[in-house]
Order: structure tokens, then C-alpha cells, then sequence
């Protein structure tokens, strides 16, 4: 996660409220969150402080200190328990570690308030902690993350995140031409897309630092069954790496990978690669692996999260065994 959002106000936005603009940075916030959060002064247009109803002119910069307006919200007292089927691969303590399906958002906010993995870890919890998540997976990106039971706990794994002690190893299915080399690296820094602030783009000016290893494990008739390796942890990092480099995740529709990429494919290729869409009613990206030290035993801890029905009825599809992804043990390229 970022520290702040730094944003330069365009003619497209000139004139909206500033909580209204602010608002669409954090789509799992309420405006009353927001509000406060102005008033908090985590909000500064020209460096200066200013009221909720402000109306932006173009040119206007607006900060927005991210970190703040989370660890303000963070945990959240209001959560509704809610009992959600939870898939746990590891608990102790401390921690636990769940795999999380595919179309699940992990915060309660605008238009989701009760069915949120936070929400089914409040009831699975009963009052006996207070659970964190450490870090976030996007709604329909399936597979391990981690949560705190107590706050000493959560700043640990914050430090492990920070410091990049963590490997994050996933599994993507993209689409594309023959590839040039079946491994390498996507070094593209990430910022804010400057016309859509709901979506992150590639920035050499203002982006942030951002690293994707990645190992194509197997090609066929243009769709990629591909292993990648996160070295940072930008919001939508894979998925922006991947469209940049010309092979977008398949059914990812905010960043290129809609099913109309299948038409520009051989036409060979094109009943194939459909029948691999047609597994799918999400991106089709999981969270296969994470790989930690426990900051409280100094154990080692290596979880794979099984992948859910859709990616294995792909494999079926292509005639793949799951078992040649479980290649997180090392570098990957």
C-alpha cells in the first residue's frame, strides 16, 4: 500500500465535491469515513487543509495519506458478524491463514456491508479476537491471505510485508501471441491511472517501484498457464504487468482481458482458447503460494491454497496436472 495519493485535478473532475472525488479511491468506504477523514486532515488540496464540500478546480492537488485513513478504520467495531463458509489453511495464535474464493470482497463498504471475508471472520472469531487483515486480495482474485488476531500481531506482519520478507507466489491465466521467452521479469512502476481513479496504470513520473517475476508453464494455442512472483505489492500489480507486456489475464475486463482478445488469435487457436474463457467468470488469478518466517516461533511457514473449481476445470480443459505450478520454492526465473 502506498503512503499518500498524489492527484492533479483534470477538467473531467473540476467542480465535484472534494469527499465526493475522494470517495472513489476507497470503493469499500462510506462518504461519512471519507468526511472524517477530510476533517482528520489525511485530505490536503495545495497542501492545505480544506472542507468536505469543496468544489475542486482544475490543477487542484489533491493528498491523500492512504496509510492514515486505513489504520483509522482498521479494525472496524461495526463489523456484522456473518457466518461465511471460510477455508483455513493455517491458524495458531497469532495468525490465520484462509483461501479465499473468487468473489468475495474482503472489507465491508459501499454496496457490501454484511457477506465480506471480514465479516465471516468476526463470526468465526465470536468475540474471542479481533481479527486484521494484513494485507488485501482484489474481490474476484481468489486464494491465501493472511490475518492478525491482535494488534501486536498485525504490526509484525506489517514489518514482514514492509521489509519484503514475504513470498507471494501466484497463478494466472493469460491470453496472448506466441511469447518471446517463457520467463523473465515486468519492472514497471505503478501509479494512479490520470483518466480513471478507480484504476492503476503504469507511471515512469509519479509511479511506485513495482517487481513481477514470471515463468510461463505452459503454452497453448495462445493462452498462458503462467507462475508469477510478487517482489512488491501494488494494488492490481499482476494484472497491470501482464497487460503491459502484451499477455492480459483472461476475463480481467478492466485491464484488456476480455473474451473479444480471443478474435485476434489464429483461428486455429480460437475454439481452445475460448473453452478456457468459458471456465471462468472472473479473472482468473489465485493466490497459490505465501512464505513466511513466523515473527513469533522464527518457523518457516509455507502454504499452498488449492485452487478453486474454475482453474481446475481449466487444467482438465488443457489436459494439465495441477501439480506442475507447485514450483514456488525458489526463484521462478
Amino acid at each position: 500500500m502506498s503512503d499518500k495519493i498524489l492527484q492533479t485535478i483534470s477538467f473531467e473532475f473540476a467542480g465535484e465535491r472534494l469527499d465526493t472525488f475522494v470517495l472513489r479511491f476507497f470503493e469499500n468506504f462510506s462518504r461519512n469515513k471519507i468526511q472524517s477523514a477530510i476533517e482528520s486532515s489525511f485530505v490536503l488540496v495545495n497542501k492545505k487543509t480544506a472542507k468536505k464540500s469543496y468544489a475542486l478546480r482544475e490543477n487542484d492537488v489533491v493528498e491523500i495519506n492512504e496509510e492514515k485513513i486505513f489504520e483509522a478504520n482498521l479494525p472496524n467495531p461495526a463489523v456484522i458478524p456473518m457466518e461465511i463458509a471460510l477455508e483455513i489453511l493455517f491458524e495458531d495464535e497469532n495468525y490465520i491463514i484462509l483461501n479465499k474464493i473468487g468473489d468475495l470482497t474482503v472489507h465491508p463498504g459501499r454496496g457490501q456491508r454484511n457477506v465480506t471475508l471480514i465479516n465471516g471472520l468476526y463470526f468465526y472469531a465470536a468475540e474471542k479476537f479481533t481479527p486484521v487483515l494484513a494485507h488485501r486480495l482484489d474481490r474476484y482474485t481468489s486464494g491465501a491471505i493472511i490475518a492478525a488476531k491482535n494488534e501486536i500481531a498485525r504490526d509484525k506482519m506489517s514489518a514482514i510485508f514492509a521489509n519484503r520478507e514475504i513470498y507471494k507466489g501466484y497463478v494466472g491465466i493469460c491470453i496472448g501471441k506466441v511469447p518471446d521467452k517463457m520467463s523473465g521479469i515486468m519492472d514497471f512502476p505503478i501509479g494512479r491511472d490520470k483518466n480513471d481513479p478507480t484504476k492503476r496504470a503504469v507511471d515512469y513520473e509519479n509511479g511506485r517501484i513495482a517487481r513481477t517475476d514470471y515463468k510461463i508453464v505452459h503454452f497453448q494455442n495462445g493462452i498462458y498457464f503462467t507462475c508469477f512472483r510478487l517482489h512488491s505489492g501494488r494494488t492490481h500489480q499482476i494484472r497491470i504487468h501482464c497487460t503491459t507486456s502484451g499477455f492480459p489475464i483472461i476475463c480481467d475486463e478492466l485491464y484488456g482481458g476480455s473474451k473479444e482478445n480471443v478474435k485476434f488469435l489464429e483461428q486455429k487457436d480460437r475454439d481452445f482458447a475460448l473453452k478456457i474463457y468459458n471456465c471462468f467468470e472472473r479473472q482468473a488469478l489465485h493466490a497459490r503460494f505465501i512464505s513466511f518466517v513466523h515473527p513469533f516461533s522464527n518457523e518457516r511457514i509455507s502454504i499452498f491454497a488449492p485452487f478453486p473449481a474454475d482453474f481446475i476445470n481449466s487444467f482438465d480443459a488443457a489436459g494439465l496436472s495441477e501439480e506442475i505450478f507447485n514450483i514456488f520454492d525458489g526463484e521462478i526465473v
